[in-house]
């Protein structure tokens, strides 16, 4: 089997998604320092990409995962953000992400993730749900418009990065996306395999692997529950909006063997095919608890690999309580047999 030589996981430090969600509400540094142990010494972990909107989260969490000689991703999640707001982000990390590798922290910096649908202004939407079901019909009829104008974001985003940050930089592209890659430091796909692309997913990854970019595969996952593997990216569709709380649907069944199966079954593939790295998604899905009542298990929605089973909450005594998925110990046992055919190489020189 070809080396993966960066094993990865995203790590959910806290994003709002929405005016009434945000991820992780209560932000405990005792939890991080936990989970970036258990990441590194029992997931065989040597890299880990951390999402927030809040950017000292970002810069918290990257620190620890440092103390644990975590390679470590910085990105930035605006959902909703139109581009300047994202710009002027990216602008005040780049002299926190250089602190970081002044100080001796392995650190890269991506831009950002799927902004034609994440962010206003490329796509016509006043909210990430109403862009998702416009995408795939309004991507048919305007790519060439979409893509051009998210080049043109993301030339302006890399430019504030490495105004101060001279390390190397990404993106996570969705498949729908394409992307002028000669600006970053490594290719970045989000990329889930489904029903639909099962058949070509290999190839689908194959094609840019032939490039001279250096590829991360930086999400790929899958829910536990019957049906999950064939969803992919869409397996948290099993909740229902309509009510408060979402209801999960009534033929939803728990089954965590096969998000693990999925999980095996990418990172071999992945490996195979060359790329340079890969990130499940994801460690934990911090609101979406497990419940013993299937009515109410929101985890059956979520990519986490460890089972949320208390949230964190306010007071001393207050940490965030997870148990690990059969998921988790897959993660490991394969990241761990990878790893044993060397660890991750130095990163490219920055092309700033």
């Amino acid at each position: 089997m070809t080396l993966l030589p960066v094993r990865g996981v995203c790590y959910d430090a806290g994003v709002r998604y929405a005016k009434t969600f945000h991820s992780r509400p209560h932000w405990r540094l005792d939890d991080v320092r936990r989970d970036m142990a258990v990441i590194r010494h029992d997931l065989s972990c040597n890299a880990v990409s951390v999402m927030a909107t809040d950017p000292r989260r970002l810069i918290e969490a990257a620190s620890i995962a440092a103390e644990y000689d975590l390679f470590v991703w910085l990105q930035p999640r605006l959902v909703e953000a139109r581009p300047k707001t994202i710009e002027s982000a990216l602008r005040g990390l780049g002299p926190a992400a250089r602190r970081l590798s002044v100080q001796g922290a392995r650190v890269g910096v991506n831009v950002g993730c799927e902004l034609t649908l994440t962010s206003r202004g490329i796509v016509p939407g006043r909210s990430f749900a109403q862009r998702g079901r416009r995408l795939p019909r309004l991507i048919h009829q305007r790519k060439t418009r979409y893509d051009r104008a998210l080049d043109g974001l993301l030339d302006r985003l890399v430019t504030a990065v490495r105004a101060t940050f001279h390390g190397p930089v990404t993106y996570s592209a969705g498949d729908w996306e394409s992307v002028d890659w000669s600006r970053f430091d490594y290719v970045g796909l989000d990329t889930y395999r489904d029903a639909r692309n099962s058949s070509v997913y290999a190839d689908q990854i194959r094609r840019h692997i032939k490039g001279q970019k250096p590829v991360l595969v930086t999400e790929f996952g899958c829910c536990a529950h019957r049906g999950a593997a064939g969803l992919g990216a869409s397996g948290y569709d099993i909740f229902d909006h309509r009510t408060d709380p979402p209801a999960i649907a009534a033929d939803v069944v728990r089954d965590e063997q096969v998000q693990a199966d999925y999980l095996t079954e990418s990172i071999d593939t992945l490996a195979s095919v060359g790329v340079h790295g890969a990130f499940v998604f994801a460690f934990s899905e911090p609101m979406l608890i497990h419940t013993a009542d299937r009515a109410t298990d929101a985890d059956m929605g979520g990519f986490g690999i460890v089972k949320v089973t208390r949230p964190a909450a306010p007071g001393p005594d207050a940490g965030e309580q997870w148990a690990p998925k059969t998921a988790f110990h897959a993660v490991a046992r394969r990241y761990e047999a990878l790893a044993a055919g060397g660890d991750a190489e130095p990163p490219p020189p920055s092309t700033g």
